[in-house]
């Protein structure tokens, strides 16, 4: 009787566990956010597309929230507007530059008679290219929240971002003089794009920050309404 009683605890443990976690989670609600984007003294935004800027803040800024986000116009009332204003945007010439190396190693060939490794001296000429990029811009970030407790929010943000990347566009001579430290050059990296530096300069700061008071105020929110 003794063992019935312990099997069917086991049992009882094991059902209530599977219902746990079959439990559906509660989905999240759907808030409706306006998105807007301004700026004025820009040298360089006219190869940025707005709309296409507009949807990665957004995704940015639903990162970890406990709610999804649904664009919508100024005119269609909505309970969140952001309001993104790009100021002294400055994207700056793409800087390239190249400088050739002789470069010496001592390599294995062989080994002589008595078993002990013989090493020759082998060269070559190694061109290092280095490609920059930098970039500047001043934003301003805002919240407006309608709500039940209505939340109004503001920071300014200067941010840098320089885009650097090094690498060996030409080995002339025998391809064993190059080392370990310079082989981790070789190939070329995916250079951003002039549309994505915007970008790029928005995610130093601004974003993280912008997502981080969402989150916070929704946190609260929906642990309220629970």
């Amino acid at each position: 009787m003794k063992n019935f009683g312990c099997i069917l605890l086991i049992l009882l443990s094991f059902t209530f566990g599977c219902k746990t976690r079959n439990t559906p989670k509660t989905p999240k609600r759907d808030v409706t956010m306006a998105l807007n984007i301004s700026g004025e003294n820009n040298t360089g935004t006219a190869f940025i597309s707005i709309d296409y800027y507009r949807l990665q803040l957004l995704n940015e800024l639903e990162n970890f929230q406990p709610v999804n986000f649904v664009l919508v116009e100024n005119d269609e009332n909505p309970e969140v507007t952001v309001n993104i204003r790009i100021d002294h945007f400055m994207l700056w010439p793409r800087d390239e530059r190249m400088s050739r190396r002789r470069v010496s190693r001592n390599v294995q060939v062989g080994n002589n008679s008595n078993g002990k490794p013989v090493y020759q001296t082998v060269y070559a000429l190694v061109d290092i290219v280095q490609v920059q990029r930098r970039s500047n811009a001043r934003f301003t970030g805002s919240i407006t929240i309608k709500g039940e407790k209505p939340l109004k929010f503001q920071r300014a943000f200067n941010s840098n971002y320089n885009y650097v990347n090094t690498y060996i566009d030409n080995i002339q001579g025998d391809a064993r003089a190059v080392d370990g430290s310079l082989n981790m050059l070789r190939g070329i990296g995916i250079e951003p794009m002039e549309n994505d530096f915007i970008l790029l300069l928005s995610k130093q700061e601004m974003t993280r920050t912008l997502s981080y008071e969402l989150r916070k105020y929704y946190d609260t929110a929906t642990k309220i309404r629970k």
